[in-house]
């Protein structure tokens, strides 16, 4: 059921048999509820205590297939060392979520360590070039475009996000246009091409409306327009690249992989002075999660050392909002949509 029929149906639910009593209720207004409609049924099915069948996520084969489709299986990122002036700088890393990130399922980490010998932790430097968008500066989302080009040669850049691309979402939410960029750039084959990728809110705690990652010795940049016209200059209005570092753990050791172990914020610290229940490489490390991200515990020193190199999680991503302006439908299984509506 595309989102034509899904207005439609709205339509006729309530104004039956032609009555026309809520002929005013416009179109953004559809899309407003449905979308509603939508948040709440992946919250009733994820969790096992928000519906009468008292099921949650996989604990039934119909619970699988409502929400199979924003399944993403085996997302893994590096962990990170904390800032040193950090309280738990020497025990802790951090994991961070993806910009559309909503429910977790499942979380395992890879770890090394070396109980035969020495334990050798060696931090490691990870450099990734980000570009952040922030649609604030838009006075007219119409008339907002990009090019890729390279800076000897900025007239022959290419256009990624053509002028018009976001046309009609100035009065609606900044969500939606936010995802009509991501969405267009990340199916734009010159862009991906490039090796450039756009997220949606952030990327490693890097922080934008749109955040892009590119090529670390990309000497291409981004150009824009905010009136509909590129100017025919030398140096057109182009987003600034940033170069960012962060710090990881690289140790010498044998390999393993085991499930995260979760603890609650005031028992954590607790089970790490308890010698069966601290973290631990064959029992599993223990975790925190945060809004954005995860802090693993690791022990560099000792017996029993270990290190966390990189997380792998299964989650549950967040649709992408329903809108009839944009043509998106909802992405439930077609089995969920009567549901919905």
């Amino acid at each position: 059921m595309d989102i034509t029929e899904m207005h439609l149906n709205i339509d006729l639910e309530l104004n039956k048999l032609n009555s026309n009593l809520y002929e005013i209720i416009l179109p953004q207004e559809k899309d407003y509820f449905l979308n509603r409609a939508q948040e709440r049924f992946i919250k009733q099915r994820y969790g096992a205590m928000s519906n009468s069948k008292r099921e949650g996520f996989e604990m039934s084969q119909k619970r699988i297939d409502d929400l199979r489709n924003l399944l993403v299986p085996n997302y893994y990122d590096k962990c990170f060392k904390l800032p040193i002036t950090d309280f738990d700088y020497a025990s802790k890393l951090k994991f961070y979520f993806p910009g559309d990130y909503m429910f977790l399922t499942s979380s395992r980490s890879k770890m090394k360590h070396n109980h035969c010998g020495t334990l050798i932790p060696v931090d490691t430097v990870d450099t990734f070039k980000t570009i952040t968008i922030n649609l604030s500066i838009l006075t007219d989302y119409a008339l907002f475009g990009m090019k890729i080009g390279t800076v000897a040669s900025p007239n022959t850049a290419t256009v990624v996000l053509p002028v018009g691309t976001l046309t009609g979402l100035d009065g609606q939410e900044k969500t939606l246009a936010i995802q009509t960029v991501v969405d267009t750039l990340n199916k734009n084959t010159d862009f991906v091409n490039a090796g450039w990728v756009a997220y949606s809110s952030n990327y490693r705690n890097v922080k934008g409306d749109v955040v892009i990652t590119i090529p670390t010795a990309e000497t291409k940049v981004l150009y824009y327009t905010l009136n509909g016209v590129y100017p025919t200059l030398t140096s057109p209005p182009n987003f600034t690249t940033v170069t960012n570092t962060k710090t990881y753990l690289e140790s010498n050791g044998n390999e393993e992989i085991a499930p995260n172990r979760f603890a609650q914020q005031d028992d954590v610290y607790i089970m790490q002075v308890d010698p069966f229940n601290r973290t631990d490489a064959f029992e599993g490390p223990l975790t925190i999660i945060h809004t954005d991200s995860i802090d693993v515990f690791y022990r560099p020193t000792g017996p029993e050392a270990f290190i966390v190199n990189q997380i792998a999680i299964s989650y549950l991503r967040k649709p992408r909002l329903m809108s009839s302006t944009t043509n998106q439908s909802c992405e439930l299984s077609e089995e969920t949509h009567a549901g919905d509506t």
